[in-house]
């Protein structure tokens, strides 16, 4: 099942990031994968590669807001 990453996961990396902590090692850190923090500082880091935390949890909430929820059909509609 997906989940985002909370606050505390993202300022986690930030706060290893800036020790130069592999990404490897970041994502055993906060026990995700590597691929959920490397494509975390793709899609968040600015121009000049730094990942802001701040930032990054204020796009996931926009992000969040703007996407409808579960957009399921019901079973009655899809017999009809």
């Amino acid at each position: 099942m997906y989940k985002q990453l909370t606050s505390e996961q993202r300022y986690t990396i930030s706060v290893l990031l800036q020790n130069r902590t592999k990404q490897k090692d970041i994502a055993k850190a906060i026990n995700v994968s590597a691929s959920t923090v490397s494509r975390e500082i793709r899609r968040n880091s600015g121009v000049r590669r730094h990942y802001n935390w701040e930032t990054a949890q204020a796009n996931a909430v926009q992000t969040r807001r703007r996407k409808p929820g579960n957009r399921s059909v019901d079973k009655d509609v899809m017999e009809e």
